[in-house]
């Protein structure tokens, strides 16, 4: 496979993971998420009523911890497959938000900023961490065995 198809493929992916969670929020959250808000999107829109009318039911962990893990997998999906060329570009995206989103969830935690602060979130960000540096090993033995 060449690395545009494999760029290609990673950044499909990184949209696809997006998607699901987008589909998890709408159709098992509740319509107090500021995600609608910062999107100014109606909770009560014919449209979400029609996914949350039809969903499956899902386990809390699904809906409330796999999602974060989801989000962040995404988010290292999508900066790898844009920025082949360029590591540290690639590197001075991740490594603030990677930061941010497991120091916020701590802090949460602790009781210093607000939010849940449940310590299954941030099992899952680091689950997709590895995840992800688990992908980006087997794509350099890939490389390193077809170059």
């Amino acid at each position: 496979m060449s690395k545009t198809l494999i760029s290609l493929t990673t950044i499909l992916s990184a949209i696809f993971l997006l998607i699901l969670t987008l589909y998890i929020y709408v159709s098992n959250r509740d319509g107090d998420m500021a995600l609608y808000s910062w999107l100014g999107m109606d909770y009560y829109n014919d449209s979400f009523n029609f996914i949350r009318n039809h969903s499956i039911h899902l386990p809390l962990w699904v809906k409330y911890n796999l999602t974060d893990g989801l989000w962040m997998l995404s988010y290292l999906l999508f900066m790898e497959g844009f920025w082949t060329r360029d590591k540290r570009i690639k590197w001075m995206f991740c490594i603030p938000i990677i930061s941010l989103a497991l120091i916020l969830e701590i802090l949460q935690f602790l009781g210093y900023f607000p939010g849940t602060g449940d310590i299954l979130d941030i099992i899952f960000y680091i689950a997709a961490i590895l995840l992800f540096a688990l992908l980006i090993k087997l794509k350099q033995i890939y490389y390193e065995k077809n170059n």
